[in-house]
């Protein structure tokens, strides 16, 4: 019986012993949403415990935050994905006549001074424009305010079912586009005389929706301008950033333009336009979290575990995926 009793004894030490070792981590938590708002306001409820965003939206919200919110000060390896700068227009696969159209706008845009900025600065339109979007939103900076200086390009602009209030291209330079061979959606936008386009306006400076429910943003600027070249007008469609591609692959709309930024997977399943550079600040992605939890968070592995939110089909979703996630599977 004491022999036994010794086993069952010894037994109990060592299950007792080996639950003393290191406890497994818990599982990261990745929670898609559809929009940025809903993610904002999961942090601000302590409902998660922190939000992905790229780094000018990131200081955005922020900076709207009196204090609640601060920047993580952790931002997301981007060397790993081969990253081409600047955001992308997307069009759906096989649209090559519309695309190279697009990017010779690009190219004008991204080469071209704007003769507004004052002297000494050899900023392009793109950039021009951005810098005034951001001054616009709120999400201004100390470079937006150097380039844009008293100028106010949108000072006495009235609304309109055109888009007129963006952008006056009048005295801009345009490419000269040869459309006399233009094959699908490019043929039909010009057959039609409309360029539609659809975006999620909850991204500022590149687009937004003021309170008045007027659309804004430097891309619906650049959407303005494309449609100019192109000799067409232009139409904003409204959506989930989640709806967007989804639009454009099912042909509900001509182009995609919402904060895009380039992703091998966008890249097979759509045709991406080069990327408009409008800003050398904004090439970092990171996470906001309550400003009391902040100094708990010192390297991209901290976040095991944690409730993390994320704009579906988002860069975001897939740095997390790459960068934290991982951590639960070691």
């Amino acid at each position: 019986m004491k022999k036994y009793l010794a086993i069952i004894l010894a037994a109990v030490m060592l299950f007792s012993l080996a639950g003393c070792g290191e406890k497994k981590s818990a599982k990261t938590n990745l929670e898609l949403v559809s929009t940025l708002d809903q993610a904002i306001l999961s942090l601000a409820s302590g409902k998660c415990d922190a939000v992905a965003l790229d780094g000018t939206t990131a200081q955005n919200y922020v900076n709207q935050s009196n204090g609640a919110f601060a920047m993580s000060g952790i931002n997301f390896d981007l060397t790993m994905y081969g990253i081409h700068e600047g955001n992308v227009a997307a069009a759906k696969k096989g649209e090559t006549s519309l695309i190279n159209a697009i990017n010779e706008c690009v190219a004008v845009v991204n080469g071209t001074p704007s003769g507004h900025v004052p002297e000494g600065h050899t900023d392009s339109y793109y950039t021009w424009w951005v810098a005034n979007c951001k001054i616009k939103s709120g999400t201004e900076d100390e470079t937006a305010i150097e380039i844009v200086g008293d100028t106010d390009i949108f000072a006495g602009a009235v609304p309109d079912a055109e888009y007129n209030y963006l952008l006056d291209t009048t005295d801009l330079v345009k490419p000269e586009l040869d459309l006399s061979k233009a094959d699908g959606v490019l043929k039909s936008v010009l057959d039609k005389g409309v360029l539609v386009i659809a975006t999620s306006p909850d991204y500022p400076a590149a687009e937004w929706i003021d309170d008045q429910g007027v659309v804004w943003g430097s891309e619906m600027m650049l959407a303005k301008y494309f449609a100019d070249c192109l000799g067409v007008k232009l139409q904003i469609e409204t959506m989930d950033f989640s709806a967007v591609l989804t639009a454009v692959d099912t042909g509900k709309v001509d182009l995609g333009m919402s904060g895009f930024g380039w992703k091998q997977d966008r890249e097979d399943a759509f045709e991406l336009s080069n990327g408009y550079i409008g800003d050398d600040d904004v090439s970092f992605h990171t996470l906001i979290v309550p400003a009391k939890d902040k100094e708990q968070y010192k390297e991209l592995k901290d976040f095991q575990g944690k409730h993390i939110l994320a704009q579906a089909n988002s860069l975001q979703q897939m740095y997390v995926e790459d960068q934290i996630l991982i951590f639960d599977e070691q």
